[in-house]
């Protein structure tokens, strides 16, 4: 289940970026960027003929066709899986609503969490770079991280913020909270767990959501590790440059690197560092659920 909403995010995401491009403005020499751009037009211009529209409408209904049919396929095929959305790695939801305009709200639910931990990534990056860089890696997060990229620092916090808000508002009237045995074991101490719209415990699930770009960090890191390491098995020089480019540019402005002998170790470091961060804010957020709930 969720290698399919993965692989389903990612390919809806394409639509979602087309959606705020100007390609006809644009020569994509970025290697970041062309293999996807031309997998979008090329199906664009594959459609066109049967749906003469301009390229960002018909985007825009590529991409609630994608939601919809994953709605659809979910929901037949996995009707009793693990359809459930992650706040943190703690608390689990589910949709309230059985059948499938459950499933249709938590499929659009579900791909507008992973745009927004996306853009927290950006946000990240930009507070780790404070001098912006011109590499390629860094103009692809830039053009992926549309259109809250085009905006101000201060007003893309903002924005992240405010996402993050009404999302998870919208999940606390949407679905129900699975909780944990070992959270559910601290019920005494947690008595409005129950009803998330409680305001100690909303201010506290948003906090939760803005720490997961932490984790997404770290699967970005680990998939272009994992590049990395087909890059160097299959001898691709190309493949191997793209997963350096984006690894330097998570790193972001750290200029020691932990090298031993011939391997960088840096990488790794970054994600214990990154996971060991996560862990930390997420004890302390329910430590302060469990206070002023």
């Amino acid at each position: 289940m969720d290698t399919t909403l993965t692989i389903t995010n990612l390919l809806a995401f394409l639509f979602w970026v087309r959606l705020w491009s100007q390609p006809d403005r644009d020569l994509y020499f970025n290697p970041f960027l062309s293999a996807p751009t031309r997998l979008t037009d090329r199906i664009l211009d594959f459609l066109h003929p049967v749906l003469p529209l301009p390229g960002r409408l018909m985007s825009l209904l590529l991409l609630v066709f994608l939601l919809v049919f994953r709605a659809l396929a979910l929901h037949n095929i996995f009707a009793q899986g693990p359809w459930t959305i992650a706040v943190g790695t703690i608390f689990s939801f589910a949709p309230a609503e059985s059948g499938l305009p459950g499933a249709l709200r938590f499929s659009a639910l579900h791909f507008l969490f992973f745009v927004v931990r996306f853009w927290g990534v950006f946000v990240l990056l930009q507070l780790l770079t404070p001098v912006p860089r011109r590499d390629r890696a860094t103009e692809a997060f830039h053009f992926a991280a549309l259109p809250l990229s085009a905006l101000r620092r201060w007003l893309q916090v903002a924005l992240l913020v405010a996402a993050n808000a009404i999302l998870v508002y919208e999940l606390s009237l949407s679905s129900t909270a699975q909780i944990p045995a070992e959270i559910r074991a601290r019920m005494a101490t947690l008595p409005m767990l129950a009803d998330f719209r409680h305001a100690p415990v909303f201010v506290c699930l948003v906090a939760f959501s803005l720490t997961d770009l932490l984790m997404m960090s770290w699967q970005l890191m680990f998939a272009l590790l994992v590049g990395a390491f087909f890059a160097l098995v299959l001898q691709n020089p190309a493949l191997n440059a793209v997963c350096g480019e984006g690894i330097g540019t998570l790193l972001g402005v750290t200029r020691r690197r932990l090298v031993v002998g011939m391997i960088d170790l840096t990488p790794l470091l970054y994600m214990f560092v990154v996971y060991l961060l996560y862990s930390l804010l997420c004890a302390f957020l329910l430590a302060m659920m469990a206070k002023y709930a």
